[in-house]
This record gives structure tokens, C-alpha cells and sequence, in this order.
């Protein structure tokens, strides 16, 4: 009852269910496009699968160069609604040329310039409707956000199985066209819409009811989630668990909010963390992420050219693990603060492992379908729990703790364009699930084997590293 009072209070707030009708719309254009790029580029383009991973990887790039730009020109000039219309008619106008292009350095050129350049929609979609959202409190603003997210995820559960559809009734010119239209949808939400003209210092200020300090220096992090540090959390069924310390109970007041918050942090198990735990925790999460782009690319390949399945069933298996992912993620989020956060990615890991595995020994494409559990776990909780983890490995760095979780993800996406086309062309389909499940198992260990425990093993082996050239000075 309660979160049913505070959504109706969300569809009161002005601007709330327009933003939410373009998520949506954005959403559906990813989820019609995603799974079936790289079946275009092999049945269509004629591409090669390092040709194809080297494609993946430029739009990825362009799209990580895009969206850091874009944060920080909204940044500076304190401005969202321009640039996330120019994306979004980028986005359009690359699909659009996808319908009739095929040579392989056009296409390049349009994947960098505009379908790059449109992946940075996605974190000017939250850095938008954080400006032109008028929230009442923190905690408002965090619940309409997650709200947004899940809008996102809901697309992802029948987006590809209508793209199957209209796939199978006008081919990829009929896929592409319709993916340029749900862009355009969502462009002209946006350009109906008004973002409050403010001072870029005074942005942050305005929308709190306490005042907090502001940064000297455009260089500081401000002590909140950045606008180009949110666009990996809108992955598809991305739903953060940060936040809920701060919602404030029936009657408390802002003061006594924050200091609850702050009281329940200090009560909080303390985190030991070094440069080196904070390394580790990164690199694990750079594995598991580019694990799961890798099976973002290699999956609909596998299913329709490896199993000779339909791409109908591509659908199918990519809808019903963001089907699983929006409980998994609501359970998370709820119980955040009270898991043990390394023990949970530990499992997680070791989850991705199994999924890898028995996706490579799998006879058939109905064996894949409950396999799609595995995944959602996964998503689930790399999404809920892998960002507070780095948050509480640095809790006096919350901006900087959030711009290095998704960058890892971010580096995983680009990594993984090049790196499985070169596996899918030398080991297959199945030797790429198998090295996908190397990548999960090394995450497993630097998440479940202590710190202290690569130290001791680094100085033994530089003893024994001494102690053997010893033994050659010896012997000459």
C-alpha cells in the first residue's frame, strides 16, 4: 500500500507521466534493436564475426565518448532537453540508414556518428528528468527514478518478442524502421516537454530542501550519482538498491532523515578497503560485465545459427530473463543494507560460471529456456548490489565510487565487441561460452578470496624468485 501511495504520488508531480511514456518508447527502440544487431550484421552486412565485434565495439565507444561529453556539457551549462532531443534524432536517423545501407565502412561511419552518438540518450533520459522533475524530497526523487528504470526493464520484456514479429513480417528494413519511429515517439515527448531554466551551480540546491555546500571547481564530484555516471544503471532491468537510507519515515523531517541515515552507516559493519580492494571489486565487475555483453552478442547467433533456432525464440529467451530480473531486483532493493554484499557477487560469479557452462553443453534451443533464471540472477544482482558495494568500499567518495562502477561496465561493453568475434571465429559458439565462463570464475576468486591472502602469496613468490637466482649466482 504504501509504495501504491507513492507512485500515485509520482503521477501527480508534473512531467512524471510524460517522462515516463518516453522511457517507455526508449526503452522499446533498445529492445527491437539490441538483440538483433548482430544478426544483421552476419545475415545482412555479410560481416564477418570479427568484423562484427569490431563494429559492436566502435558503437560502444562512440557511445561511452557521447554520453561522457553530454555529462559534462549539462554539467557546465546546467542544460539536458537539447542535447537528449540531438541524440535521440540520432539514434532515428542511424536506424534509418540501416534499413537501406550494407557496405561494411558505412556502416561503420553511421554506428560511430549516429548510433553512438544516440547510446548517450540513455543517461541524458535520468540526468533530464533529475532537472525538470520538480521532487519534493530525496527520497521522491530516488523512488521516481528507480520508477523510470523499471519502466525501462517492462520494454525489455515484450520489445524483442514484437521485434521478432515484425522481423519475421518485413524483414530488418521493417525491424530498423519501426526502431527509428519509437525514437522519433520519444524525441517529440521530449520536445513537448520544459526543463526549468537554472543556474548549473545552483541545479543541485534548488531541488533539495536542505542546502548542501557547493564544489569550488566543476573538477569536485558532487556528493550524488553524476549525470554520466547514471547511463550504465539503465542496462536493461537495472535497478539500483542505493538510496533507501535516505527515504524519510511518515512525520520525520529532513534533519532527522539524514541523521538516521547517518547513524545507521556508522552502525554498519565497517569495510576495510585499500586502493587494492577497491581494484579488485572493479576488475571483478569488468569480467562479469563483459562477460554478459559478449552473451548480449553471441547469444541471438547462437540460437539462430548454432541450434537453428527462430528468431521468435531469441525473443523468447531474452523477454523472459527480463521478465525474472524485475522481482529479483525489487527483493534486492528492499533488502540492500542488511546482505553481505561480497558473499552475494561471490554467488553471483559463481552463478555466471554455471550459466556459461551449461549454455556450451546445451543440445538444443529448449534447454537454453531455463537457463534464463541463471542470467537474471545475475543482472539482478550485479545491478542492485555491485554499485553499493564500490559505494561502501568508498564511503567518503560516493560520485567518484559510482563513476567506477559503471565504468566497468562501460569497459566490459567495448572489450567485448572485438573479443567475441575473435572467439566466435577461432573456437565457435560453444568455445566462446566456455571462455565467458573462465572470465566469471576469475571474477569469483578476487571476490571470494581475501586481500590479505594476494599479498602473502606476492611476497612468497618473490622469496622464492630471490631465492632461486640465488641458487644461479651460486652455481656460476
Amino acid at each position: 500500500m504504501f509504495t501504491n501511495s507513492r507512485f500515485f504520488e509520482l503521477l501527480r508531480i508534473p512531467g512524471f507521466t510524460p517522462l515516463a511514456g518516453a522511457a517507455l518508447m526508449l526503452g522499446v527502440a533498445m529492445s527491437f534493436t539490441a538483440p538483433y544487431l548482430s544478426l544483421f550484421g552476419i545475415e545482412r552486412a555479410g560481416m564477418t564475426p570479427l568484423r562484427l565485434g569490431i563494429f559492436m565495439t566502435v558503437i560502444a565507444t562512440s557511445g561511452v565518448l557521447a554520453s561522457t561529453a553530454a555529462g559534462r556539457w549539462c554539467d557546465a551549462t546546467g542544460r539536458h532537453r537539447p542535447l537528449l532531443l540531438a541524440s535521440l534524432c540520432a539514434a532515428a536517423l542511424g536506424y534509418l540508414c540501416l534499413c537501406v545501407l550494407r557496405d561494411y565502412r558505412a556502416l561503420l561511419a553511421v554506428g560511430i556518428v549516429f548510433i553512438g552518438a544516440g547510446g548517450s540518450a540513455l543517461s541524458l533520459v535520468f540526468s533530464f528528468s533529475r532537472a525538470a522533475l520538480p521532487a519534493v524530497d530525496d527520497a521522491q526523487r530516488t523512488f521516481a527514478s528507480a520508477t523510470l528504470r523499471t519502466i525501462l526493464s517492462a520494454a525489455w520484456v515484450f520489445g524483442p518478442a514484437v521485434g521478432a514479429l515484425v522481423l519475421a513480417a518485413s524483414g530488418f528494413y521493417g525491424l530498423f524502421l519501426f526502431a527509428a519511429a519509437s525514437f522519433a515517439a520519444c524525441a517529440a515527448i521530449v520536445w513537448r516537454m520544459r526543463e526549468p531554466r537554472a543556474d548549473p551551480v545552483d541545479e543541485h540546491a534548488t531541488q533539495h530542501l536542505a542546502p548542501r555546500p557547493q564544489p569550488s571547481s566543476s573538477s569536485r564530484p558532487m556528493p550524488g550519482p553524476q549525470p554520466q555516471a547514471q547511463a550504465a544503471a539503465v542496462e536493461p532491468g537495472a535497478l539500483p538498491g542505493v538510496g533507501a537510507a535516505a527515504e524519510l519515515s511518515d512525520g520525520e523531517t529532513q534533519a532527522a532523515g539524514i541523521a538516521r541515515a547517518t547513524a545507521a552507516r556508522r552502525a554498519a559493519p565497517a569495510v576495510d578497503a585499500s586502493a587494492h580492494d577497491i581494484m579488485r571489486a572493479i576488475v571483478a565487475l569488468t569480467l562479469i560485465g563483459l562477460a554478459a555483453n559478449a552473451t548480449m552478442i553471441v547469444l541471438p547467433l547462437y540460437i539462430v545459427h548454432g541450434l537453428r533456432g527462430s528468431h521468435l525464440q531469441v525473443s523468447i529467451m531474452l523477454g523472459l530473463g527480463a521478465l525474472m530480473e524485475i522481482p529479483m531486483m525489487l527483493a534486492l532493493g528492499a533488502r540492500a543494507s542488511k546482505l553481505h554484499k561480497p558473499h552475494w557477487l561471490a554467488a553471483c560469479a559463481s552463478v555466471h560460471a554455471v550459466y556459461f557452462l551449461a549454455m556450451a553443453l546445451a543440445p538444443n534451443v529448449h534447454a537454453l529456456i531455463p537457463m534464463q533464471v541463471l542470467n537474471a540472477f545475475v543482472v539482478a544482482v550485479t545491478s542492485c548490489l555491485g554499485m553499493t558495494y564500490v559505494q561502501d568500499l568508498m564511503p567518503d567518495s560516493p560520485g567518484r565510487a559510482t563513476a567506477l562502477f559503471f565504468n566497468a561496465s562501460r569497459v566490459g561493453s567495448i572489450l567485448s565487441g572485438v573479443l567475441s568475434g575473435l572467439l566466435v571465429q577461432a573456437l565457435g559458439y560453444r568455445g566462446t561460452f566456455v571462455c565467458c565462463a573462465a572470465l566469471a570464475l576469475c571474477a569469483l576468486v578476487l571476490f571470494a578470496v581475501p586481500g590479505e591472502y594476494y599479498g602473502r602469496m606476492a611476497r612468497a613468490l618473490g622469496r622464492r624468485i630471490a631465492r632461486g637466482l640465488d641458487r644461479g649466482r651460486t652455481r656460476r
